[in-house]
């Protein structure tokens, strides 16, 4: 989501030249992720990403600890939805203990609700830079985030962080497999070499790019397994 902070060891080391969304044989390339960074993406943009290259949702980042609001947010679920694209949200997770974690996903929700996002929308705990995460109790903490979103109607939750992560912080049958969505990037992914295939979704880039909004502006992109967010 372009926050994160351990990825895992082999990702590509050029990231600068990207993956064109026009190249063939990559996993399928069914969503992507925005923040602030992404800056105003126009209807017509969002409609090209979808008519030409097969995009069908996207993530957009709503909120932070609770100190931050995306300003873009609005207007990016506006022209996303406007495109016909499928809108979720994900919320940056900085909690570190179980007060904190129903702190944050009110702040969450406080926001979506102003922006009137349906209950059935996917909301995502982004869950990658909280330090000293083992001293704490990450999973229970996420569980709580989640039961809060639930309990306010929103039962579509899914849980973001790297493969590393899942593999040492966060516990991913507790939380469940289905409700991962896990970020690991590969040299050179491939259609053939599909990874993380039990869970929601596969996050396989951060720099795949359209060429009609040009090279320098890249964008993560995922696979959508289970629907979650397509």
């Amino acid at each position: 989501m372009g926050d994160l902070l351990k990825k895992d060891a082999n990702l590509r080391i050029n990231k600068y030249s990207g993956i064109s969304a026009e190249e063939t044989g990559r996993p399928s390339k069914d969503f992507i992720d925005i923040s602030s960074h992404n800056g105003v993406i126009t209807k017509d943009e969002f409609q090209i990403m979808k008519n030409k290259y097969g995009i069908k949702g996207v993530v957009v980042k709503l909120t932070e600890g609770n100190v931050y609001r995306n300003p873009e947010a609005p207007k990016q679920i506006e022209n996303a939805k406007a495109a016909g694209l499928k809108v979720s949200v994900y919320h940056f997770s900085w909690f570190d203990s179980t007060q904190g974690a129903i702190e944050e996903a009110q702040y969450f929700l406080d926001y979506a609700k102003e922006l009137n996002l349906d209950t059935d929308t996917s909301f995502v705990n982004d869950y990658e830079t909280v330090s000293n995460p083992l001293e704490l109790d990450p999973t229970s903490n996420s569980l709580k985030f989640a039961e809060i979103l639930k309990s306010e109607g929103y039962n579509n939750v899914y849980h973001y962080s790297s493969k590393s992560w899942f593999s040492s912080v966060l516990d991913m049958e507790k939380l469940g497999e289905e409700n991962c969505w896990v970020a690991e990037w590969p040299m050179n992914p491939t259609e053939n070499n599909l990874l993380n295939t039990g869970n929601a979704s596969w996050q396989w880039a951060s720099d795949l790019y359209f060429p009609e909004l040009g090279d320098s502006r890249h964008f993560d992109i995922s696979t959508d397994y289970l629907n979650a967010f397509t």
